[in-house]
């Protein structure tokens, strides 16, 4: 079974305080000793007082002491931060077929992790503010765009029009107006882009709904949204160029469009065969 935690800890450790980090490192590189300790034993290795333990399992979104090491005992194993980005580098002098188990690899990961952190209740609110939107835009710059389009396609052909916005001036000038009822999906993988966080906040004066899909729980975006879709990827986007962000971007999105689907399957389906027919003399 895989363990959330490992996860968990990686996607909020730029959130974490200096005494925060010492425990997820200690964590991470020590799983099964932590597994055995008390709340007092883990704060006396890691240097820290108990009120510290207790704040980082909130930060966690864990309910006590107690479920994370339940969470840790769930996996049977998992490698440290630094063998996990191992696991995925390309060195130049890797061979075709190592360059394909290395990449097939990194994907297994952005999937299994973002998988680890779905919340169930978070994709099915995200579900109702689609069906109830009077509008629904998609904000999403650089890599985000390109997830952004990925989602107008997939609610329309579901049968929620939507509609991508990647300009950032066109952004702002949209959700300038948004009306109550309207709904804007911020996609950012940092959650810190300003653009993205600038809009959002725009429509949000607007009275217009905000669900947001990035990678930190904590970010500003995910601070002015109704509801927060959490991925991970693990990735370094310097040397993975994204790739696997936007894999797990794109896992979400099936998710949610999944739960749309078992919401409101006549108009799935009704959808479905009406664009169908729409399209299908572009074929040869």
């Amino acid at each position: 079974m895989f363990s959330k935690v490992p996860v968990l800890i990686k996607s909020r450790y730029s959130s974490f305080t200096k005494s925060e980090r010492k425990i997820a490192d200690y964590i991470l590189e020590n799983p099964e000793d932590a597994l055995k300790m008390t709340i007092s034993e883990l704060a006396n290795a890691c240097k820290v007082s108990e009120a510290t333990v207790v704040r980082f399992v909130k930060k966690l979104n864990l309910s006590s002491f107690q479920e994370l090491k339940l969470s840790l005992a769930s996996g049977s194993h998992f490698l440290s931060k630094k063998l996990q980005d191992m696991d995925i580098i390309i060195d130049p002098s890797d061979s075709p077929e190592e360059i394909l188990m290395k990449v097939k690899k990194g994907a297994i990961h952005a999937i299994e992790n973002t998988a680890a952190l779905t919340n169930k209740d978070n994709f099915l609110k995200a579900a109702h503010f689609i069906r109830s939107a009077k509008r629904i835009e998609i904000f999403g710059v650089g890599s985000s765009a390109a997830v952004a389009r990925i989602l107008q396609y997939k609610l329309t052909r579901l049968g929620f029009p939507a509609y991508s916005i990647d300009d950032p001036h066109m952004q702002a000038i949209s959700a300038a107006t948004m009306k109550p009822g309207d709904l804007v999906i911020g996609v950012s993988q940092s959650g810190s882009t300003k653009d993205i966080v600038d809009a959002v906040t725009i429509a949000k004066q607007h009275q217009a709904s905000v669900i947001c899909i990035t990678e930190h729980a904590n970010s500003p975006l995910a601070r002015k949204s109704d509801v927060v879709i959490e991925t991970f990827s693990g990735e370094n986007p310097i040397r993975t160029s994204a790739g696997r962000s936007i894999l797990a971007q794109i896992f979400a999105i099936e998710i949610l469009s999944a739960f749309l689907y078992l919401l409101e399957p006549d108009l799935a389906v009704k959808a479905g065969e009406e664009t169908a027919k729409a399209v299908v003399n572009k074929l040869y």
